[in-house]
Parts: structure tokens; C-alpha cells; sequence
């Protein structure tokens, strides 16, 4: 039985069904797999034990995704499953800049009279709003989300333009480089992951550049912007004001600022969406080994026919391969369909096996000692029975330990 600690709220239907993948919820310092949504998952849990963690969302900042792959445990996530609630924020927030519907709202309320309209209508001189048509704007990052934001501004009339480290083909998005963009767009939305690479993106010279008066919405993550460049660029109007769904201290008190507590994805739908992937993520690779959506094991997929199947995550090299499919043969063992792919300088490969589990466990013992390998995991087909002889011995979980 798989024991899964699950880090904030999932909801009961879902980690019920976590019964079916053999395995159960409990309060253990050595799970065989974490459930997770934004919240640190701390490196103590980043034991030999541990085989996968299952993010609901996409960001993995805080996981040490670099820690668990030299463990070889999987870091699943649940890319695009909350792109429709971030672009509605999105859009939101777009509205909020140029049409004062609360603060006309709240004005309302301090009236009071028969001729109720009349007053409302005096004071709405004080409310005048602008519309997006017609505007310019500038996504950085033209993922799930970012996509789909470009799609909802065409169809608002807006002129997009868009920036990504690599072409994407969108017909309705004008593509240019980041210096470019910032100097035309009336609004700069950032949509991007948090990487080396992204970190620090607009930087006090890069907001130099943005158009006078311009509005920067950040539903990226928060240190793709300099917050001490962001309150200069505000304090002397180059930008007219900064929206981010990531809140920081250095940030609060800007009557320019507008601090969201990280609720783009934070819709119903989204959030009861997500766990249904992250539980079907985890479940899939404890059952069958299979990876779909990972940021550090390559996508893995195949039918399980077979009575077992040897799992085995490695650093990439010309040789590996070759001395695992050796030792297979080595110990007389039929193989059937076999799967492998590369990540990142890694290889992850699914090997089903005819019979023989007392063979495979030796085989394993020997593949375990070669030095490129990470880890590897011999599963039995569920529901699998053998017709004759003994029964079923229990399926073993390897990792370097076994070598000691």
C-alpha cells in the first residue's frame, strides 16, 4: 500500500479515489507520493521512499525539483488546467483599469431620496471611463495562459502583440522582442513561468522603455518584476499603475498598486479541476509508471499488457540502455513493449516482461548498480493473477539503498 501526504486542501471525493491506485492517505516524514498545491514542500520529505510528488497548477518554485530528480522522484503538475480562470482575471483587471465600476458603485450607496437617479446621474461625470478598443497590448508569454489571453483581447478589439522565446503560431498575435513590445503597448500583461532566465525580466531598464502612462499586470510570478524599479517607474508616472496577483511588502501602501492574494487560478472549476489531474497524475505513475505532464521526467505512456514492468529513470548516456536490455537478456527474460524517452539530459523508459519475478528482482539488483541510474521500480499489471504456482511475491521498489 502507497502512503500519500497531502499538502493543503484536496477534496475528500478525490483522495478517496486515491484507493483504486492501492494507496492511502497518512501523516508519514516517508510517503512513497505528495499532493500538493502552492504551499514549500519541504526538502525533508525528499526521501528515498518518496517516488512522486503531484502538483495541482503549474508553478513548481516551491518544490527543489533539481533535488528530487537526482532522487529520481517525479514532479508532476497540471499545466493549462487553470489557463481559462487566470485569462478571466486577466481580463478583469483590464476592465478595472478603465471603467471605475466599484468606486461608481460605492458612490451610489451615499445617496438616498426618491430622485435616487437624478443624483447618480450629476456625479457620474467624476466616473468617466475608457474603453480597451482600439488599445494595444503586450503579452509576454504565449503559453496556455498567455494564448488565451491574446484570443479574448482580439476579440475585445485590442491590437496584440506578443513576445515568447520561441515562435508560436498565432495568427492574431503580432510577434516581436521584448524592447519592441514594451515601447508600444498601452498594457504589458506577463504570463510567464519562473525561471533563471525569466527572473528579473523587466528590469528598471526594460520599464524605461514601456509608454508613457502604460499598466503593468503581472500574473506570471512576482520576481519577473524589480519592485524597486516598479515604485520608481510609478512615482515618476512613466507607469500609470502595476497589478500583480503576487503581493509583497515592498509594494503595499502605492495607492498605484493593486495587490491580489494570488487568486488567478482561483476559481471552483479550476481548483476542482486541477486535483482531479494532480490525483490522476499520481496515481497513473504509482500504478502503471506513466508520466504525462512533468517538469523533469520525460512524457511516458503505454499500454500495460504484460504481467510486469520495470520503470528505470537515468542521466542520459550512449550506453545505458544497452547494458539494462544486456542484463535483461542476461537472466532469460522475454521482453515485450518497450517506451523510452529524454528530458533535460535524462532518459525515462518503460520495459514490460512476460514472467520470471524472481529474475527481474536480480536483473533490477544488477541495473541498480550501474552508475547512471536514478532509480528504478518493477510494477505488476494490476489485477494480474498468476494461473499456477505460487503465489504472487510482493513487488519490490528499488533505489540505491538496495545496493548497500
Amino acid at each position: 500500500m502507497y502512503e500519500i501526504k497531502v499538502i493543503d486542501s484536496f477534496s475528500s471525493k478525490q483522495l478517496a479515489k486515491l484507493k483504486h491506485a492501492k494507496a492511502k492517505v497518512t501523516d508519514t516524514a516517508h510517503p512513497h507520493g505528495i499532493m500538493v498545491r502552492s504551499s514549500v514542500v519541504p526538502d525533508d520529505l525528499l526521501t528515498e521512499a518518496l517516488l512522486v510528488i503531484s502538483r495541482s497548477g503549474v508553478g513548481v518554485n516551491t518544490i527543489n525539483v533539481e533535488a528530487a530528480t537526482e532522487k529520481g522522484i517525479a514532479v508532476l503538475n497540471t499545466p493549462g488546467v487553470n489557463a481559462n480562470a487566470v485569462k478571466e482575471a486577466v481580463l478583469s483587471s483590464l476592465f478595472a483599469t478603465f471603467r471605475p465600476i466599484g468606486p461608481a458603485a460605492d458612490m451610489v450607496q451615499t445617496l438616498s431620496g426618491a430622485d435616487l437617479l437624478k443624483q447618480a446621474e450629476d456625479k457620474r461625470d467624476a466616473f468617466v471611463g475608457r474603453e480597451l478598443q482600439g488599445k494595444v497590448i503586450g503579452i509576454v508569454g504565449l503559453g496556455s495562459i498567455g494564448s488565451q489571453v491574446a484570443r479574448s483581447c482580439y476579440d475585445l478589439g485590442m491590437e496584440v502583440l506578443g513576445y515568447a522565446r520561441s515562435d508560436k503560431d498565432l495568427d492574431y498575435v503580432e510577434q516581436l522582442e521584448l524592447e519592441e513590445l514594451l515601447r508600444q503597448s498601452d498594457f504589458v500583461v506577463l504570463t510567464l513561468p519562473l525561471t533563471e532566465e525569466t527572473k528579473g525580466i523587466l528590469s528598471k531598464e526594460q520599464l524605461a522603455l514601456m509608454k508613457q502612462g502604460a499598466y503593468l499586470l503581472n500574473f506570471g510570478r512576482g520576481p519577473l518584476v524589480d519592485n524597486e524599479a516598479i515604485v520608481g517607474a510609478l512615482a515618476t508616472d512613466q507607469i500609470a499603475g502595476y497589478i500583480t496577483d503576487f503581493p509583497e511588502e515592498a509594494l503595499l501602501g502605492n495607492d498605484k498598486i493593486t495587490l491580489l492574494p494570488h487568486i488567478g487560478g482561483n476559481t471552483q472549476e479550476a481548483l476542482e479541476g486541477g486535483e482531479r489531474l494532480a490525483r490522476k497524475a499520481l496515481s497513473d505513475f504509482l500504478l502503471y509508471g506513466t508520466v504525462r505532464d512533468s517538469v523533469n521526467f520525460p512524457g511516458a505512456r503505454q499500454l500495460f499488457h504484460s504481467p510486469y514492468r520495470v520503470t528505470v529513470f537515468y542521466e542520459e548516456t550512449m550506453d545505458t540502455l544497452a547494458e539494462i536490455i544486456q542484463l535483461f537478456n542476461q537472466y532469460n527474460l522475454r521482453m515485450g513493449d518497450m517506451t523510452s524517452n529524454r528530458k533535460n539530459g535524462y532518459v525515462y523508459v518503460l520495459i514490460d516482461l512476460e514472467e520470471g519475478l524472481d529474475k527481474i528482482e536480480g536483473a533490477v539488483q544488477e541495473i541498480q548498480k550501474i552508475p547512471t541510474v536514478q532509480r528504478v521500480r518493477i510494477l505488476k499489471r494490476p489485477h494480474y493473477k498468476k494461473s499456477r504456482g505460487r503465489k504472487n511475491k510482493k513487488v519490490r521498489i528499488m533505489t540505491k539503498q538496495d545496493e548497500q
